[in-house]
């Protein structure tokens, strides 16, 4: 009997050549995601976006090197090195630059931003190795004559500069606090060994040994300054615990207390040290931040109140023995007042415009003559057509001293004025208590280099401030 054989089944397509195209999907998007999630963790958790910024910098700029930079995105950078410049052995150079912080993922989840550490190891500058800027430098000389001696006095000043205008009693917080976010935290600054020099002016150095900064935090109800130390050939700053004071009757608690000295090579116009302290508060957004400033040996004394008052006593200050005029406002300033008495005191919301200012009275020397201060009050609104005015009586007549406050702290311009007194025959009695007829000629040529600066020509007088 002959077997009987089976059919044969019809050959069955492969699983790839059943799904092969759903295949193919699947791993493009399998390799997609691989390379975003490999592409996330490079930017993020590694430190190519800054190795990536750094080469761009040193393809663009030849002569600069950076070295040894680690760090990411989540946490911060860290760079070993930094070095640039022209001079093959003596290079600019930042070591050990680094900041480290929460990062953005631990803030949303802490509703904290804080900075862990920032600083530099050593910071080594000549300003020689950057690009030269656009500022234009001039020097300006000018011969002041007192008595028998003369002085010429050259003031090199740079294109932009100026001498801001400063209101002792403004303390605003600032911006209001970022939203989300209850606290904003510098655990720790460090600054060492800076350096900064420029070998195209041999006279110009900074050297700043140390600057240290602790323990800042602020919230929305509160701001804590923290510690801060600063050690340099032109400022000194020390912070300490804040302190109890009488203050214009009133006792005052500080937060803080600083104390500081500002050294000649901080401004040209600075002729000695000049220490200072200051006790202050920090308070959050809206108020005022409370201080009271002492200066030159306790004869300066600058308050200022939560509510935006505040207030100026001066004790026979001499101001021309701590600052140079000329060098502080330029060529045409006038003579800085000696012997200075002053009260002034400024009412709550001065700085917003709301309160006055009362210039009680006082009295200056300037020259041989002493003037009596006439009280004036205004407000921030009419403080540019404000005028104070001071009198100094003489067997001449009264000789009227008056200073615009249009443009106060950018510019001291006073004038003087007397009925029936040439320029000439005013500036003698201030500056030698006689008549001009009766100097001698070193006298004479001292009261007529001050004319211009006393009594300007009318065309000066209207040009725009």
């Amino acid at each position: 009997m002959s077997s009987t054989s089976m059919p044969e089944l019809p050959s069955q397509p492969s699983f790839l050549r059943r799904h092969g195209c759903l295949v193919f999907l699947i791993t493009i998007v399998a390799l997609f995601v691989i390379a975003v999630l490999v592409a996330y963790h490079l930017l993020v958790s590694t430190a190519m976006p800054y190795r990536f910024v750094a080469s761009m910098i040193q393809k663009a700029n030849p002569n600069v090197h950076i070295e040894g930079i680690t760090g990411d995105l989540k946490t911060g950078i860290g760079v070993s090195s930094i070095t640039w410049g022209d001079v093959p052995d003596k290079p600019s150079e930042i070591l050990d630059l680094r900041l480290r912080y929460n990062g953005v993922s631990d803030a949303g989840n802490t509703h904290r931003i804080v900075i862990s550490d920032a600083g530099v190891r050593r910071a080594h500058i000549d300003l020689a190795d950057f690009p030269s800027g656009n500022n234009v430098t001039s020097t300006h000389t000018t011969t002041v004559t007192n008595g028998s001696s003369t002085t010429t006095v050259s003031t090199t000043t740079s294109g932009g500069s100026a001498v801001p205008t400063v209101n002792p009693f403004a303390g605003s917080s600032g911006a209001a606090f970022p939203q989300g976010i209850e606290s904003i935290e510098v655990e720790r600054v460090s600054i060492e060994d800076v350096l900064i020099t420029n070998r195209n002016a041999a006279d110009f150095r900074l050297s700043i040994p140390k600057i240290e900064w602790t323990g800042f935090k602020a919230t929305p109800t509160s701001v804590e300054p923290g510690v801060l130390t600063v050690e340099s050939d032109r400022l000194t700053l020390h912070t300490t615990p804040g302190r109890t004071l009488q203050v214009d009757g009133k006792e005052m608690a500080f937060q803080k207390l600083l104390t500081g000295t500002a050294q000649p090579a901080l401004h040209p116009a600075i002729k000695q040290p000049i220490a200072f302290t200051v006790d202050f508060s920090m308070l959050p957004h809206g108020q005022s931040n409370p201080f009271h400033l002492l200066a030159a040996d306790g004869r300066l004394e600058v308050t200022g109140t939560a509510d935006g008052g505040g207030a100026i006593h001066t004790r026979d200050l001499d101001l021309p023995s701590f600052l140079d005029a000329p060098r502080l406002f330029g060529n045409q300033a006038a003579d800085l007042p000696s012997e200075l008495v002053l009260t002034a005191t400024a009412g709550p919301g001065f700085d917003e415009g709301q309160g006055a200012m009362k210039i009680v009275g006082g009295s200056f020397r300037v020259g041989v003559l002493t003037f009596q201060i006439e009280q004036v009050d205004f407000t921030k609104m009419v403080q540019y057509d404000t005028t104070v005015k001071a009198v100094s009586k003489t067997d001449a007549g009264d000789i009227l001293w008056t200073l615009p406050l249009a443009n106060f702290g950018q510019e001291y311009h006073p004038r003087l004025a007397a009925t029936g007194l040439a320029p000439t025959e005013i500036l003698a009695r201030v500056f030698a208590g006689k008549p001009y007829q009766e100097l001698s000629a070193e006298e004479k040529q001292a009261v007529d280099v001050r004319v211009p600066i006393y009594f300007p020509p009318p065309e000066n007088e209207s040009e725009p401030k």
